[in-house]
């Protein structure tokens, strides 16, 4: 009954795990497809939001919702693996928070343009103000994701996982700094891939509770 319970706690995990990784891949992709900002300036900026309103708006609460299921499944994973994996866990602790951090810096500043925040008006010097602000802690995400998902792999201690580890952390580090260059594919295949990431971490935890199942 003990190990019945247990397992199907872990599935439950397994599903959040696999939702906030989902949540906060396809608010990226949301953004990414808006663009590019008709310019770089204030009506370019508000004319990229006016046109876009539902999609962002959608794209911030799927931000905040990823960023809070993440990082709650990562303190459950640290209080349960951390004996077994004290510095480990510890690391991928505190990138989870960076990770965290990061949405939520990229959500406020995309609440700031899609929302009216207590009637307050969107002048020209925040708009522009406010997207700088998403685009730095998309990318503040980004570079905390990279060496989340190194952490994670290296952890597991299997070389399928830690190679597919790191081809995601090099491919969301190419994204960040270069999707600019490469328009928008480049920044969906890198969420793509950061999900088909988030599946084999899945996939590995399920065979090793099969493993200890077996007599």
């Amino acid at each position: 009954m003990v190990k019945q319970s247990s397992r199907h706690i872990s599935y439950i995990g397994n599903i959040i795990w696999l939702m906030s990784f989902g949540l906060l891949a396809t608010a990226c992709i949301s953004i990414a497809v808006s663009l590019p900002i008709p310019s770089a300036n204030a009506p370019g900026v508000l004319a990229w939001v006016q046109q876009h309103q539902v999609a962002l708006q959608a794209a911030g609460e799927m931000l905040a919702c990823g960023a809070s299921i993440l990082l709650a499944v990562v303190v459950v994973l640290y209080s349960k693996l951390r004996g077994r994996y004290p510095v480990g866990m510890g690391i991928v602790l505190a990138l989870g928070i960076v990770v965290a951090i990061g949405a939520f810096h990229a959500m406020m500043a995309l609440g700031r343009l899609v929302y009216p925040v207590n009637g307050l008006p969107i002048t020209p010097e925040i708009s522009v103000l406010s997207a700088s602000q998403l685009f730095a802690g998309l990318h503040w995400m980004a570079l905390a994701l990279a060496a989340f998902v190194t952490a994670a792999g290296i952890i597991t201690k299997s070389w399928i996982v830690i190679l597919t580890s790191v081809c995601v952390a090099f491919l969301k580090m190419v994204g960040t700094y270069y999707a600019g260059e490469v328009s928008v594919p480049l920044t969906v295949v890198s969420e793509v891939v950061l999900f088909g990431w988030s599946i084999v971490m899945v996939v590995w935890q399920l065979s090793k509770l099969v493993i200890r199942s077996k007599p």
